[in-house]
């Protein structure tokens, strides 16, 4: 059932400058107003679209501006990239036992629930499992497999949730990377022998905790894992599940944790940037 009201966050596109609103202004023409965005762009919005026969293949992902899914999985493979470069051999040598076992579950997992459409990812994954104890051994290892078996891309940059600056993209697009298997665990679940959903939220834990370099994130993430945040231990199920309804908890329960990160950041920098009195909230 619903246990609380929704709440509904506005910034102007390309910045994170929060607008304070009060409760009698809350209305169309006010936040049309204070965002700066005319009727007229609200309807040119919409004529945007109408042109898009398959809703599903629309992703809003910064307010008030489209983007296409292949953006989110263009952004996905591009983190996904940037990691293998900058994540995985934090150290000189080869990669611990622990750190084999989360990288190598990790591969695994979005090896099976990545969507066919990003095939350079696949192809990248599939190298490095065929050649794993080759590429744990050192970064020179790995980048060495990958630049003599994937042909050269050009220059790509993040498209989604950026906010104008470029340098941002990386964690979203990881994000986007932990949603898109997360959905894809359903999707591989309708037709092959289930993934039990508690599998995929360890295996994406164990790489959060050896690989992901922003450190408060990291603990963060933690923190809510191991206490079972948002019910995680009772929704995610160590069995595997025979029914949609249950492998949906996974990515309910991640779109869940994300959000409450996001929360958790906004209120930080609104903390930092704010100007009023302590006593005025």
């Amino acid at each position: 059932g619903i246990q609380s009201i929704p709440s509904v966050k506005a910034l102007k596109e390309d910045s994170y400058d929060v607008k304070k609103i009060k409760l009698g202004e809350v209305d169309v023409e006010h936040f049309s107003r204070e965002l700066r965005f005319s009727n007229d762009s609200v309807e040119k919005t919409k004529k945007n679209e109408s042109k898009h026969d398959n809703v599903h293949e629309i992703a809003r992902v910064i307010p008030f501006r489209l983007h296409d899914v292949h953006d989110a999985w263009s952004d996905a493979a591009l983190s996904f990239e940037f990691a293998l470069k900058t994540g995985i051999h934090m150290s000189n040598g080869p990669l611990s036992p622990e750190e084999e076992k989360a990288f190598r579950d990790w591969l695994e997992l979005l090896s099976k629930t990545l969507p066919i459409q990003m095939k350079r990812t696949h192809d990248i994954i599939h190298l490095l499992l065929k050649n794993f104890s080759i590429a744990v051994e050192s970064q020179s290892n790995m980048d060495n497999l990958i630049s003599q078996n994937i042909p050269l891309e050009p220059k790509r940059q993040w498209h989604t949730c950026t906010y104008g600056d470029n340098q941002m993209g990386y964690t979203c697009g990881l994000w986007q990377l932990f949603h898109i298997m997360s959905i894809g665990v359903v999707e591989y679940n309708q037709h092959n022998a289930a993934i039990p959903t508690r599998h995929a939220s360890e295996t994406l834990r164990n790489y959060v905790e050896h690989f992901f370099q922003c450190e408060v994130c990291r603990l963060n993430f933690l923190d809510m894992y191991d206490n079972c945040s948002f019910d995680g231990c009772h929704r995610l199920s160590a069995q595997p599940a025979s029914t949609e309804h249950e492998w949906r908890e996974l990515p309910l329960w991640l779109w869940e944790t994300h959000n409450d990160v996001n929360v958790r950041l906004m209120g930080e920098r609104m903390e930092q940037n704010s100007q009023v009195e302590p006593n005025s909230w």
